[in-house]
């Protein structure tokens, strides 16, 4: 792998952190945490529409993938936040994110996921 995907990827994340800031910014703290799930509900639809995009440069992936996505969305702000939300005596908020984050993490990615893979016309190998 060539010095300058290093580069790619380290720009992709700078540019996925400050897009996730914005986020939060926009939707403001509250008593349940709507930024981080909004953040990793974005990123479980998206990063399956990249990754399985046939005509992407295997680079650009990387650069998207694993730079601008995986630095965009968070579990460790999401295990933060399901702790506050269990210590603060928030026990049915902590049930609603942990199952709203997981259940609909899954879903966003199988729908992009069966989504491209009915666009492009098979699985991916």
């Amino acid at each position: 792998m060539s010095k300058l995907i290093w580069l790619g990827i380290a720009i992709g994340g700078g540019i996925g952190a400050a897009l996730r800031y914005a986020l939060s910014v926009i939707l403001d703290a509250s008593a349940f945490p709507w930024a981080t799930l909004m953040t990793n509900y974005i990123g479980c639809l998206f990063l399956p529409f990249v990754l399985l995009l046939p005509r992407m440069h295997p680079h650009l992936k990387k650069i998207i993938g694993t730079g601008m996505i995986g630095s965009f969305t968070t579990f460790s702000t999401f295990s933060t936040e399901s702790i506050e939300l269990l210590q603060s005596g928030s026990t049915l908020l902590f049930v609603l994110y942990i199952f709203g984050s997981i259940i609909g993490g899954l879903f966003l990615s199988g729908l992009s996921y069966t989504w491209m893979v009915k666009r492009i016309g098979s699985e991916p190998s």
